[in-house]
């Protein structure tokens, strides 16, 4: 038999073997991270081994990009302690497309530690997937037929400081080889919001303090009205839920309350007082 068109053949039926033993997940069918994060996969020479080092096209050009949304649908800049998130993956892809597949891990900045906090959809659209150096993956399950993956994140403990979110994408021609598909990646860091250590608010009918912030156990409110009177103390979740209530004739005069928030749940919440007539509202959040 030719000797080149042998060679041509293993790498072929080489191309092929990797193409299908990937398509249910890198990190599932191979151990591997290939995301470009420092500590995924690299080549003999020290660089990133990515999904573009199989995945290479002229006919199908790709970018992938990371957005970090809140429940509110709002894209987010920095985030909170121990909220929940959505880091949206998007694959957009240019050319005979028929198909998406991605990876993703978020690390410390100050270690490029796994902060495992991916939490499994349940769709087919994406999965989780831990490798043998203990790295969590969120990775596609078989190959999408959308460009879109929406895993949901928790953010870490107070304290933890910024950090990134690799990704590797590829838009996919689904010839059930590696060839013709377009891979790409990125990076997006995102820095842990800047709260300070007292929420405080002043209007017309009281000062009002909140501490420690982010809250822990137990919220310590210091208010300061005005003038003696009767007071509604109440407090609300980031969906608008009343969580805490208070009715209470209040004398002129800096006072403190310790509301127990150790079932709260993870987020931004919003404490407010009236007199009625007048309210004061802060901000304050419980990791």
């Amino acid at each position: 038999m030719n000797i080149k068109f042998t060679t041509a053949l293993l790498l072929l039926l080489f191309a092929a073997g990797i193409s299908l033993s990937n398509k249910n997940g890198r990190a599932a069918q191979a151990g591997k991270g290939n995301t470009g994060a420092p500590g995924d996969e690299t080549n003999t020479n020290g660089t990133a081994r990515t999904c573009g080092f199989c995945h290479t096209s002229t006919s199908i050009s790709s970018t992938v990009s990371i957005r970090l949304i809140n429940s509110a649908g709002d894209t987010v800049s920095n985030y909170l302690p121990g909220q929940q998130y959505t880091a949206l993956v998007r694959v957009n892809g240019a050319g005979m497309v028929n198909g998406y597949a991605f990876q993703m891990i978020a690390l410390r900045n100050a270690d490029t530690t796994d902060l495992d906090g991916f939490l499994d959809q349940g769709t087919n659209n994406y999965k989780l997937s831990t490798i043998a150096n203990g790295r969590t993956y969120a990775e596609h399950d078989n190959i999408s037929n959308t460009d879109g993956f929406a895993v949901r994140w928790i953010a870490p403990p107070a304290g933890t400081g910024p950090v990134t979110f690799y990704a590797a994408g590829n838009a996919v021609n689904r010839n059930g080889t590696s060839t013709g598909d377009g891979a790409s990646i990125t990076a997006v860091q995102i820095p842990e919001s800047p709260v300070s250590g007292i929420a405080e608010s002043t209007g017309a009918i009281a000062a009002m303090k909140v501490f420690p912030n982010p809250i822990a156990q137990t919220a310590q409110i210091e208010i300061n009205p005005r003038k003696a009177g009767n007071y509604r103390l109440q407090i609300f979740d980031q969906q608008g839920q009343r969580v805490y209530f208070m009715d209470a004739f209040m004398p002129e005069g800096r006072q403190y309350h310790a509301i127990p928030s150790e079932n709260w749940q993870p987020g931004l919440y919003i404490i407010e007082i009236s007199d009625g007539q007048e309210r004061i509202a802060l901000k304050a959040v419980k990791y």
